[in-house]
């Protein structure tokens, strides 16, 4: 059966909005990724605490090496689990069809350095950007589970050109 005008509008904007939550969740650990290798260490001992990366060699937990449901990081996950749905169930009815017609995907009504309206192709922006960094997580995680090495000793010229640690 063919689907109606609204109901293909209704298919889109659903796949914009579920793209747009992925984009904004890769964008944070692309860069939470190598800052947890390069600052897990130096933190741990400041703190007092023990090195939590020690047993992955230095790599941040993923599920390829093993460690992502062991340690402080199941707090952590829990936590975000927690804020994730949250905010789907806010969200719920922008998936759902029943807001007004001029809902922008993704729109969850804080913008405080008011970047959307910056630019006009802002919104393509935040999706390339997006794409760009849902690459990159796969990549750190299919790097670190064949060379057994942390990322930012793969590529040491992007992370340790100027701090000493």
């Amino acid at each position: 059966t063919m689907m109606s005008d609204y109901e293909r509008r209704r298919k889109v904007m659903w796949m914009r909005e579920a793209e747009i939550k992925h984009s904004r969740l890769a964008m944070v650990a692309a860069a939470g990724w190598p800052l947890a290798e390069l600052l897990d260490k130096p933190f741990s001992s400041v703190l007092g605490l023990p090195y939590a990366l020690e047993e992955t060699n230095g790599r941040a937990p993923s599920l390829l090496n093993g460690h992502l449901f062991e340690g402080p990081q199941v707090y952590f996950l829990v936590l975000v689990a927690l804020a994730t749905a949250a905010l789907e169930y806010k969200t719920l009815d922008n998936v759902e069809g029943l807001t007004p017609t001029g809902y922008v995907p993704g729109d969850l009504g804080f913008d405080p350095a008011n970047l959307r309206s910056a630019r006009k192709d802002m919104e393509l922006a935040e999706i390339k950007h997006g794409r760009l960094a849902m690459l990159a997580i796969t990549g750190f995680a299919i790097q670190e589970a064949i060379y057994q090495l942390p990322v930012v000793a793969q590529t040491p010229q992007y992370f340790y050109p100027f701090w000493p640690f």
